[in-house]
């Protein structure tokens, strides 16, 4: 009696299961990238809660009607306008001849670690590749220093502070619900001189999608808002009355008209509000470590 011997995959079975794998892993692997996008933008907003209690906090100890964090600001020779990552390596940002420079966002942004009421990992996205800064945690560690070591630490941007805009208050007691205080890093646009060669508030969504900011792959952002809460948005124009929030609504202070909201807006380190309630967040993406 002849023995029975197992047959082996034929050349056209091999290649049908070889498809089937590719159609099973064409089809599972973008969901496990999205899920785990999802899960990295849900720490993010994590990140930015943690942020803004820190902001609260801050505000609160420095007293009544306090304003928010922000280190010198010059109203002669830099009355609009922002600086960053300077003087790192300074013990003191307020000191007379410490290396931060006024208007500096990223050192106002740096109190935060300094004072102890944050660990600087939390101003990494878990999207990004930034890294957070290797000062020692905890608290009196933030005190050797004054500002980022470096752009790759601070994944976020920040409300500018340093304006001549008229009745600008910068302090939670006074800034609308629905003012945009800190979101993912302002992505940096194109431009003609000032203005930005951006998407319109109306764009289709692809179009929209390039004011976007980068660490969520242009989807969208993390966006804390003036009332603490944070929320994901698809689009830049979340701000007091559809304000781009990564832009100025005017290269100058307004004096009294009523603000072109719909607009890319205008960007530039030169530039700051120009109104009461213009959100204008940076750093952006391509200010990088002086």
């Amino acid at each position: 009696m002849n023995s029975l011997r197992p047959r082996g995959f034929t050349l056209i079975e091999f290649l049908v299961a070889v498809g089937i794998s590719g159609i099973f892993l064409a089809i599972l692997v973008p969901y496990l990238l999205r899920a785990r996008e999802v899960s990295r933008r849900t720490e993010c907003a994590a990140h930015i809660a943690q942020i803004g209690a820190a902001l609260w906090q801050y505000a609160k100890d420095q007293g009544p009607n306090s304003p928010l964090p922000e280190t010198p600001y010059d109203p002669v020779r830099k009355p609009t306008g922002y600086n960053c990552f300077t003087g790192a390596q300074d013990m003191h940002p307020f000191a007379r001849d410490s290396g931060v420079k006024p208007n500096d966002i990223t050192a106002s942004l740096w109190l935060l670690v300094r004072c102890g009421y944050i660990d600087p990992a939390v101003f990494v996205c878990p999207s990004t590749s930034d890294q957070p800064d290797s000062i020692p945690p905890g608290p009196g560690g933030g005190l050797r220093r004054s500002n980022f070591a470096a752009s790759k630490n601070l994944s976020y941007s920040y409300a500018c502070p340093f304006t001549d805009a008229f009745d600008f208050e910068f302090s939670t007691d006074r800034l609308p619900g629905e003012f945009a205080l800190l979101a993912d890093k302002n992505p940096g646009f194109d431009c003609d001189g000032l203005r930005v060669l951006g998407p319109q508030h109306d764009s289709p969504p692809f179009e929209l999608a390039k004011g976007n900011s980068l660490n969520h792959g242009q989807a969208g952002q993390n966006v804390l808002y003036g009332d603490g809460h944070v929320e994901f948005e698809p689009s830049p124009f979340v701000g007091v009355g559809g304000d781009n929030i990564y832009t100025a609504v005017a290269d100058h202070r307004l004096r009294g008209e009523h603000p072109a909201l719909d607009i890319p807006g205008y960007f530039g380190t030169d530039i700051g509000p120009a109104y009461n309630y213009d959100s204008y967040l940076v750093p952006t993406a391509r200010d990088v470590t002086p």
